[in-house]
């Protein structure tokens, strides 16, 4: 993921900047209309996206991909251009997630200063996930009782699957560690641990915090579920979460997918669940 994506209509505007990108040693794609756009995305996501706001003939506008870009590829940096920009647009571009906004006719040097901002944005952030992963990995498991072996027989079989995962046991018994250690082991190794401690999570804010809100003036707020995209969300002491909450999280097991607090939009997400519980639940 180390190119640049152009996705513009008109074709000699998206050479241009292809070109200008180019000399500045940036490697770089091009689509003209959103169906090449997704196309492109899916074959591969780039580092960074230029997007048109106006797409001539498309199925989708430069808003509707941005959308979409930032619920299924939220590290892509999107800088929004326009000729018929007003802050209007500029401001719900800013909204969905755009990293910047430039108006046509652009200045080269805006340009180049604001694409290299995002690049940059785009590689701290990789840094970032890989640090997270550094950290996940750092969680070893040592012992030699018979106990502790069964035990991490048992958790080699489940990393092997994507099932749910429930772990009991008393306060300070390494629930947290053995969670970590699936997921370090698993397919989804490279993508992000979340954890929901929810006992220490207000009743009336746990709906916000797991499934994120919109609002006009803020934007988009991601939850922590929308955080876990493509990774493993823990939630530590499942027991304490408030029993609505509980009804809803099924319903995103069943079918992968939620609306955002105030939002219109379903959300998809690809993660897997893992729970603990100092409690007899069964019994309960």
């Amino acid at each position: 993921m180390s190119d640049i994506l152009i996705v513009d209509d008109e074709r000699d505007i998206r050479e241009l900047i292809a070109e200008i990108l180019k000399d500045e040693g940036f490697a770089t794609r091009m689509a003209s209309n959103s169906d090449e756009c997704m196309a492109e995305i899916n074959a591969e996501p780039p580092a960074l996206m230029v997007l048109d706001i106006w797409l001539k003939d498309s199925r989708m506008d430069g808003i509707d991909i941005l959308t979409r870009v930032k619920r299924d590829n939220p590290d892509v940096p999107v800088v929004i251009i326009s000729g018929h920009g007003n802050i209007e647009i500029a401001v719900a571009a800013i909204k969905q997630g755009a990293y910047d906004f430039i108006e046509k006719p652009f200045n080269i040097d805006q340009l180049l200063v604001v694409v290299s901002r995002a690049m940059e944005t785009a590689r701290l952030r990789r840094e970032n996930a890989s640090l997270r992963k550094r950290e996940t990995n750092s969680a070893e498991m040592l012992g030699s009782a018979s106990a502790f072996r069964k035990l991490k027989e048992q958790l080699d079989k489940v990393t092997k699957s994507n099932g749910r995962v429930m772990l009991t046991g008393a306060p300070g018994s390494g629930k947290e560690v053995a969670a970590r250690y699936i997921h370090t082991h698993s397919a989804r190794s490279s993508g992000p641990f979340v954890t929901v401690t929810s006992a220490a999570i207000a009743p009336e804010r746990m709906e916000e915090v797991l499934f994120g809100r919109e609002t006009p003036e803020r934007g988009v707020e991601k939850g922590l579920l929308e955080q876990a995209h493509g990774g493993v969300i823990y939630f530590d002491e499942v027991g304490d979460m408030p029993l609505g909450t509980q009804s809803k999280i099924l319903r995103v097991l069943t079918e992968q997918q939620f609306m955002r607090a105030g939002g219109t939009d379903k959300v998809r997400v690809d993660l897997r669940v893992i729970s603990s519980t100092t409690r007899d639940l069964p019994q309960e």
